[in-house]
């Protein structure tokens, strides 16, 4: 059903809208994961190198074992505290896409199609994987730096798996850097009637 011309507007500017605060919202988690991917490295590095250290002493020095495990603690809660700061942040990118995934639902409501529009399909598709992408490497990177805590004492396997999940792959990395850029271009007018 084709809609009158204030309706096309009104759903342009509030997909545009909403576009507009989704791509901000992962613009904000990519600043933040830029940040927080050159720091980690290091961070992870000490932990492991603090664990080895407190792994020699155990049951050998009881005060200075005592003093690398608190130590340990404390990198690890920092690397821990840094990894839940990324998972915030796509949580409200997750928020951003739902919102915008409702605004499709009423369109595609009152327009009385059967599915939603072609151009805005595939803009949820887009979403849809960068979230999983983003999800699935947040996870990784928890359940390695668990593997990194003193009381499992993984070795450096660990290490180097903590270290290489902070890295998406290049072709997701550029899969993400166009669809970007294809919703840039969409901002002021998300709907092709």
């Amino acid at each position: 059903m084709l809609m009158p011309p204030e309706r096309i507007e009104y759903y342009n500017q509030s997909l545009g809208q909403r576009l507009q605060r989704l791509v901000t919202s992962i613009r904000s988690y990519q600043a933040l994961k830029a940040v927080k991917t050159a720091e980690l490295p290091n961070q992870a590095s000490r932990l492991w190198e603090l664990n080895q250290r407190y792994r020699l002493l155990k049951g050998k020095n009881e005060a200075a074992s005592f003093a690398l495990l608190s130590a340990c603690q404390e990198a690890y809660q920092g690397l821990y505290d840094s990894i839940l700061k990324l998972v915030e942040e796509l949580d409200e990118v997750s928020i951003q896409v739902v919102e915008f995934e409702n605004e499709c639902l009423l369109l595609t409501k009152e327009q009385e199609a059967s599915a939603t529009p072609a151009c805005l399909k595939e803009l949820l598709d887009f979403f849809k994987e960068f979230q999983e992408s983003l999800q699935n490497q947040t996870k990784y990177l928890e359940l390695h730096l668990r593997q990194l805590h003193p009381k499992f004492g993984l070795g450096e396997s660990a290490l180097e798996a903590f270290q290489n999940d902070l890295r998406l792959p290049e072709h997701v990395e550029a899969h993400m850097a166009l669809g970007l850029a294809k919703i840039e271009r969409l901002l002021k007018n998300p709907l092709d009637f």
